[in-house]
């Protein structure tokens, strides 16, 4: 299973670094989905059960989108992939590619299935950042390829490989994505979530430990999600642990705006750590109260932070009395406490 999902990586990687050398654009998401076509059951079916198949290779020049569909979708009837591996949307960058599609059109077809719940309507798989720019620019339509027979699992894995290779799929994206598939049954554990993507039980761990940050810290990662990584993430989770919500807030923020490494954060997090684990001893004076014959009556203590502890015994009743005035008039004391 896991040789085969990484066999159409690498061949979905290969082919769209092909594509940049041609003249006429190939669809990028055509001999994906024709690998993925192959899997009726699912991409988590295991390797064991299918015949041997070779690589996969979006190189190829064998033409395997004949048979497919391209048409134009109304916008109002396409919508989002209930799936999909982006959740979190730059305004700026829709407002960009906005201004690119007023001026050049809708360039690569977006990726979308038959809603089987709505006759005539149709799930985006890919193309998200492409449909909201096409409703920013006043388009009504998007021209999308259509494929059939995914399953619920195959609408996530095709967005998330497709994401990935253009490398702007966040950290904060996939722990969103990931939690859902985990809270809707999608997914059992984590071990199926590395099968999915091909990262480690490690990776998975930390990522989902994003979302136990405080929303207000989210907040700030979500401005842009793709400025603090999975291990620059992970290092403000364990900073905020030990010192708390505001400070990893601002720690968030200075992250966004100042393009601090994960080795930097690291340093923050490990000096704070030491800071609350080192106990500083407070130095105490004591001194000795005695009758003008000599007779220990009690002790006074100070420390360092102002603390001051009056200790004594005093068996004659006017002498207690005459301490208490001095303190009534020196501090004030409450009655209630005597």
């Amino acid at each position: 299973m896991a040789t085969k999902l990484k066999s159409l990586k690498a061949g979905m990687l290969a082919g769209m670094a092909a594509e940049k050398t041609r003249s006429d654009a190939i669809d990028r998401f055509a001999r994906a989905e024709a690998a993925i076509s192959q899997h009726p059951n699912g991409l988590l079916q295991s390797a064991r059960a299918m015949p041997p198949q070779s690589t996969f290779s979006a190189e190829s020049d064998e033409s395997v989108i004949e048979g497919r569909t391209l048409i134009k979708i109304p916008i109002a009837q396409l919508h989002d992939n209930p799936f999909n591996a982006r959740r979190i949307y730059d305004p700026a960058v829709v407002q960009e590619r906005a201004a690119s599609i007023a001026t050049h059109g809708q360039k690569t077809p977006g990726l979308a299935a038959s809603d089987p719940t709505r006759p005539g309507h149709y799930i985006l798989i890919d193309g998200h950042y492409r449909k909201r720019a096409l409703a920013s620019a006043g388009k009504l339509e998007m021209e999308c390829f259509i494929e059939t027979d995914l399953s619920d699992l195959d609408f996530y894995r095709l967005s998330f490989l497709l994401n990935e290779q253009r490398s702007d799929q966040s950290a904060l994206d996939n722990a969103i994505a990931w939690r859902q598939l985990l809270d809707e049954g999608k997914v059992q554990k984590e071990d199926e979530i590395c099968e999915l993507t091909g990262m480690s039980a490690g990776t998975v761990n930390k990522t989902l430990a994003l979302l136990k940050l405080p929303e207000s810290v989210l907040a700030v990662m979500r401005e842009r999600p793709s400025a603090i990584g999975i291990a620059t993430g992970y290092e403000l989770t364990l900073y905020c642990k030990v010192a708390g919500e505001d400070r990893t807030r601002d720690l968030a923020t200075r992250i966004m705006n100042d393009g601090m490494s994960s080795r930097e954060v690291e340093a923050i997090r490990k000096q704070a750590q030491e800071g609350k684990s080192r106990k500083v001893k407070e130095i105490s004076r004591q001194y000795k109260i005695r009758t003008e014959s000599g007779q220990l009556l009690g002790t006074i203590k100070e420390w360092d932070s102002g603390r001051v502890m009056l200790d004594v015994q005093l068996t004659d009743r006017s002498a207690r009395e005459d301490l208490l005035d001095v303190l009534k008039a020196r501090f004030g004391l409450d009655k209630t406490l005597i």
